[in-house]
């Protein structure tokens, strides 16, 4: 890997501040640093950097608590599926007992606790993508997570037959169904509905320049492209030049969704763009 100056002083950014972040989580937290240094270790070959991540899992291991929260983008759904995503993508060897705790806690929580909203972030969808992410993996035979994927599922169809989910939470609902379907168990199941959701306004006129707010310009791109299957290969280009231009010291944090370690993956997709598939953990 040539060179680049950019990219190596996020990445000494990462490495002192990486292990003093207070959060554990996927977006802005322990989580997404280590993706970034998997991800970073593979392209270098530098063991170092992979044994780094390590760390920083062992860490996030030793922080989870009985308070820790469920959420997607700050708790242990997130955790969760930043692991699954490691083991699916080899970058770490799997240990069947690795997500005993994990499924537990998020089994308990999907069958008896009530969910805030349908949103990806704190919501049923982000809830919906741990049981995803894990029968994708060495849980597919797991009965206990397709009880409680089935619970979420059809929880999530009852709300759309009624009409009761906002629209702002439409999009992650989508994307939920979106994936839940790629699972030949639950294709026949849930496809037509997943097809009656693209009737829904914000997806029908799909505007790509407003859906998904949390997300920045270019993962949101990616991200449509991904779901929608659309091309939006020229916009994407515009937004790279766009981002090669912008002045990043204005950030302010360590995260995965818009700080620096958001910014080290993107200029791992600017060597690799193999590098892109951790785009689709937002």
């Amino acid at each position: 890997m040539s060179k680049n100056e950019p990219l190596e002083k996020i990445v000494q950014k990462l490495i002192i501040n990486g292990t003093l972040t207070d959060q554990s989580g996927l977006f802005y937290g322990k989580t997404g640093v280590a993706v970034f240094f998997f991800h970073y270790a593979r392209l270098t070959g530098n063991e170092l950097y992979q044994d780094y991540a390590m760390e920083l899992l062992e860490t996030i291991q030793n922080q989870i608590t009985v308070t820790i929260s469920m959420r997607y983008d700050i708790g242990l759904a997130g955790i969760g599926v930043g692991l699954e995503y490691l083991l699916q993508n080899v970058f770490l060897e799997a240990n069947d007992d690795i997500f005993d705790e994990f499924d537990a806690k998020m089994y308990r929580t999907a069958m008896y606790e009530p969910y805030p909203d349908f949103s990806l972030e704190g919501g049923l969808a982000g809830w919906g993508r741990y049981f995803v992410y894990r029968l994708r993996g060495n849980g597919r035979k797991d009965s206990k997570l397709h009880e409680a994927m089935a619970h979420i599922a059809d929880e999530i169809s009852q709300r759309i037959v009624e009409n009761s989910i906002p629209e702002n939470e439409q999009p992650d609902v989508f994307r939920f169904l979106h994936d839940l379907t790629l699972l030949p168990e639950y294709a026949a199941k849930y496809d037509n509905l997943l097809k009656n959701c693209k009737e829904w306004k914000c997806i029908r006129e799909l505007d790509v320049q407003t859906i998904f707010p949390y997300m920045s310009a270019l993962q949101r791109l990616y991200s449509c492209q991904n779901y929608f299957n659309i091309d939006l290969t020229e916009e994407i280009g515009k937004e790279w030049t766009k981002w090669k231009e912008t002045d990043k010291e204005s950030l302010t944090d360590m995260g995965f969704l818009k700080g620096w370690t958001t910014e080290g993956l993107l200029h791992l997709v600017c060597f690799n763009r193999q590098n892109d598939s951790w785009i689709n953990l937002l």
